[in-house]
């Protein structure tokens, strides 16, 4: 009884305490309050991978490495059936589920599927707020086109797309005109911006891939990933591929419009000419046959340019200046021979996240592989910009520099997914993985190589090697990843002559720059073991969290022939090679790894081996924990610093696109999965299903464990006013100094109350 006294004692006379400092008049300049919560990089993930910069990494320490193994589900939002909400105003397309990572931005999760439908979800309790569909007809033929998947050379009048099949890869937001907007890379090469707040369509950029100079060929109708935004240079930066891998692709290009039309909303940019075009980028040169003098005029800058460029290891001005002059022109012996670019050939959509340095006035992005992939008759050379990481000034669309990662290309072995932009050091950086499982670390202004890592995951099949590294052609008894090949930082040299010891092929050397099909010179006709497949060892976006770099590789091999490729392809790989896997001579293996890297080094700091199933979709970092998807249905979280397993999320379906991190209103921090179907990936369909899917939140519990403690972050936040100033009363200080005794001598009575019991 009389602890319960003196404890109501306790709490009336901190009441008093409180209400009689409130109502003392104050005299600060500065009013002073704590805010419970986080900064927007904790609350938020607002791009694909995160931020600007391509991070894939939430600062937040919440959600950690010493709880993480006590986090619950807190809701799942399942996504509707397409049919019942979504492709009632789309024709001629509607893919099922959606593969986009969502976004979190200030309590709200935004979800968006394969065909572009938006659903806007409240973080705390899985609640839907609203959704915003899209519309697109993929039947009229002046978007596609009449017949024209079997034209040769100048497409008919229309939109010089090939259909409107395709996946979202990504939505990004971020503000114009002091709103918060989503974008989307959406059908028929035209952009769409949606209010995040209400899910209307306020900005349009219209089919910028019409009427585009030079171009002969196809585009991909939606360009699967998110346009990005330059603010120095008030511009919209998008990019747009070939169609079906390259192949009969029309001319792939990055572009920059001005949004100095759009000073307020709804706003639609007219691209179909090229009054607000800043500049356009064009990562391959124009058909040889109708272009002739500007094919001429490509050659001659690339050998004017070549001292920023790398081919592999190799400096661009160490390999003969006609192999760059004819670079993409045919085979000794073909039709285009003497007249350049062919009609069949191109590279495919950008579809990593693309990064901008605007303090540097420099854009980042990684290319796709140029096409046709597996069968190179019409095209020898380098085939540049196909399979590269490219930089390029934002003031004028003149190059920065360029470091083409896979020459040639005849295994699909491109740089897309995302390119990572950091200072280390004090040295702007820019770090990106490309398929073949070769991680680049560049001085971004320059693009000298600071390091190379191979990853050690990696088995390359026989036909990967030069002859200095010939071996085995089972899907896993091949070279197995080497590590560093180059770094600056360990005194490694591994450019220049030196890259012959691990450069798949070397554009010196005529056989390689001639080379039709990787096992070349064995018949077309005869099968062979690739691994990694053309989906790539590195199908996955990666994470940089200040001191490591995250990445996955996955060894899924494949039993093919090289295809002939002078024929406009109607199947998305009927144009390049030929899957043989039911001849294959013994079963194949699947397995990934993911690997952590010294930012600074590029040495191997550790490896965590999954067997059996294969791995796409992206590594994520986040309170000194590393997550990452599986196809086994299972969510991984390991520890950054030791690769050591923490905790792992079981599913029971399948997962290809990587989890996010973000936190409620209140502050609570959410891992957010989501998962469904879509036509075709790189692990074996039945292992997943075409099903519409779901997004799932997982937390830790409203009550802790005894001795687990939950991180909440308190900041004070200091805002400058305005205020009289005042004089505070003596009576004030007395009541203040009376409210401070009473406290004092109530926990004294509390204590020897307890002590008494």
């Amino acid at each position: 009884m009389t602890r319960h006294l003196i404890a109501s004692l306790l709490v009336i006379t901190l009441l008093v305490a409180a209400a009689i400092f409130v109502m003392a008049p104050k005299a600060s300049a500065q009013n002073v309050a704590p805010a419970l919560g986080s900064t927007r990089a904790e609350r938020n993930w607002e791009y694909i991978n995160a931020n600007s910069w391509g991070h894939n990494f939430n600062p937040q320490t919440q959600l950690n490495s010493e709880n993480i193994h006590l986090a619950e589900m807190k809701w799942v939002f399942p996504i509707p059936d397409a049919d019942s909400i979504g492709c009632t105003n789309l024709n001629g397309f509607c893919g099922t589920g959606g593969i986009a990572p969502p976004l979190i931005i200030d309590g709200y999760a935004y979800l968006a599927t394969n065909y572009q439908t938006i659903f806007k979800i409240d973080m705390e309790t899985g609640a839907q707020v609203w959704y915003s569909e899209r519309t697109a007809d993929g039947e009229r033929t002046d978007i596609i086109g009449e017949q024209v998947q079997f034209h040769r050379g100048l497409n008919p009048p229309g939109l010089p797309v090939f259909s409107l099949s395709a996946h979202t890869h990504s939505m990004n937001a971020w503000e114009l005109n002091g709103e918060m907007v989503l974008w989307l890379n959406s059908f028929g090469c035209t952009i769409k911006g949606i209010s995040a707040e209400t899910g209307e369509e306020v900005f349009t950029l219209l089919e910028h891939c019409r009427n585009v100079p030079t171009n002969s060929g196809l585009y991909n109708a939606q360009g699967s990933h998110a346009p990005v935004i330059d603010r120095s240079h008030n511009q919209i930066i998008v990019a747009v591929g070939g169609h079906m891998e390259g192949s009969y692709g029309g001319r792939a290009y990055v572009a920059a419009y001005d949004l100095g039309a759009c000073s307020s909303f709804p706003c639609t940019i007219d691209a179909t000419t090229d009054t607000h075009l800043n500049w356009r980028f064009f990562y391959q040169p124009p058909n040889g046959e109708l272009f002739p003098d500007e094919y001429k005029a490509w050659g001659e800058w690339l050998v004017d340019n070549c001292a920023v460029g790398w081919i592999e290891g190799v400096n661009s001005c160490d390999v003969p200046a006609e192999v760059l002059r004819w670079d993409w022109s045919g085979m000794p012996g073909t039709y285009n021979e003497k007249t350049g670019m062919p009609f069949n050939a191109g590279v495919s959509n950008i579809w990593g996240e693309i990064v901008v340095d605007e303090e540097n006035g420099r854009v980042y992005f990684g290319t796709a592989q140029p096409g046709p992939d597996f069968n190179t008759t019409f095209t020898k050379g380098p085939r540049l910009f196909g399979s590269a990481i490219v930089g390029v000034n934002t003031a004028d669309g003149s190059l920065g520099w360029y470091f083409q990662s896979s020459t040639k290309d005849v295994w699909d072995m491109d740089c897309s997914w995302n390119t990572t932009l950091m200072d280390i050091d004090g040295r702007r950086t820019v770090i990106k993985q490309c398929k073949q499982g070769h991680v680049h670390a560049f001085d971004a202004a320059t693009g000298d190589p600071i390091w190379i890592t191979e990853v050690p995951g990696v088995h390359f099949s026989k036909y990967y090697c030069n002859a200095a590294c010939d071996n085995g052609g089972g899907p896993n008894n091949g070279l197995r990843g080497r590590g560093v090949l180059h770094s600056v930082p360990l005194g490694i040299d591994g450019l220049g002559d030196n890259a012959k010891n691990w450069a798949f092929f070397d554009m010196r050397v005529p056989e390689d720059v001639l080379k039709p099909w990787q096992s070349h010179p064995a018949p077309q006709s005869q099968s062979f073991w690739q691994n990694p497949n053309g989906s790539g060892c590195a199908e996955n976006d990666i994470a940089f969290d200040g001191d490591r770099v995250y990445v996955a590789c996955k060894n899924e091999p494949v039993y093919i022939r090289a295809m002939n490729v002078d024929f406009r392809c109607h199947a998305f790989t009927g144009c390049f090679m030929d899957n043989r896997n039911d001849d294959a001579p013994f079963p194949r293996e699947f397995n990934h790894t993911v690997t952590a890297i010294d930012a600074r080094t590029g040495e191997v700091v550790w490896d965590f081996f999954v067997d059996t199933v294969a791995h796409r979709g992206g590594v994520i970092a986040s309170g000194g924990v590393s997550y990452w998807n599986g196809f086994d249905g299972k969510l991984r979280a390991v520890d950054s610093a030791t690769g050591e397993l923490l905790h792992q999320f079981n599913f029971g379906t399948a997962l290809d696109t990587q989890p996010i991190i973000g936190q409620t209103a209140d502050g609570q921090t959410r891992l957010m999965q989501s998962y469904g179907g879509r036509g075709l990936t790189s692990q074996v369909p039945s292992l997943r299903g075409s099903v519409p899917g779901a997004l799932t939140a997982f937390g830790l519990p409203d009550q802790l464990p005894e001795g687990v403690s939950r991180e909440v972050e308190v900041r004070e936040v200091i805002k400058e006013v305005e205020v009289p100033v005042e004089t505070i009363s003596p009576i004030s200080y007395v009541a203040i100094g009376l409210g401070v005794v009473l406290v004092v001598v109530a926990g004294v009575l509390f204590t020897r109350s307890r002590q008494t019991t």
